[in-house]
């Protein structure tokens, strides 16, 4: 069944307060600082990485260690600051002017991805982004999916609240996806109860085609 996200439950019922996508944040608010290095995406300050949740709905991962026992905080259990953003989250940002990214090495500053010609599938980095980039701009929370065996997990709210309501995939339109592979994704995000959309990848332009897949037990 086609459909749009919209038509995925637990996905699009209700919209945040959170700026979205390609609006650029006011003039009387500093846009938060996202360092480059060595391909990673990193920011180190509390308030930035408050605000990219709060404002942007761009969660990325806390991928600092613990302080050691005994040392002042050590109370606080689990990962801390930097905040690592993913290459999706991380252009997205910097497309909409909603961060500032700074190379921590200049020389590490690398070139635009050119686009695929017309007669060329988009390469996987930019399928990812295209689909990052409309359920994001359609008011979503959008992590990684790779722990559900999907490219992203969509969430109607943020995912300190909600569950993920849907796992999506971002395979090449223009190759023909193993059945198999298939019905084992559609299993494992019933199990887990999630729907699973596949996404195809918006043209310049374009719209972007999403079939949600529901496993049923009860028809095999």
């Amino acid at each position: 069944m086609a459909a749009g996200p919209e038509g995925v439950p637990g996905v699009c019922e209700g919209g945040e307060g959170s700026e979205t996508s390609g609006t650029p944040p006011s003039p009387l608010t500093e846009r938060p600082r996202v360092r480059r290095h060595r391909g990673r995406f990193l920011v180190w300050a509390p308030s930035a990485a408050r605000a990219l949740r709060e404002r942007h709905r761009v969660w990325g991962a806390l991928v600092g260690t613990p302080p050691r026992r005994g040392r002042a905080g050590a109370g606080a259990a689990g990962p801390r600051l930097p905040l690592e953003l993913s290459p999706e989250e991380a252009r997205a940002l910097r497309e909409s002017g909603g961060a500032t990214e700074e190379p921590v090495d200049e020389a590490e500053a690398e070139p635009e991805e050119p686009p695929p010609e017309p007669s060329r599938p988009s390469p996987p980095s930019e399928r990812r982004f295209r689909v990052f980039r409309e359920l994001w701009g359609r008011g979503l929370h959008v992590t990684p999916g790779g722990k559900f065996g999907g490219d992203f997990l969509v969430y109607p709210g943020p995912p300190s609240l909600f569950h993920a309501g849907a796992v999506a995939l971002c395979p090449c339109s223009s190759r023909a996806q193993p059945l198999g592979a298939l019905l084992a994704a559609a299993r494992l995000g019933t199990s887990v109860r999630k729907s699973l959309l596949l996404c195809s990848a918006p043209p310049p332009g374009g719209a972007m085609a999403v079939t949600a897949l529901t496993w049923r037990a009860d028809l095999t």
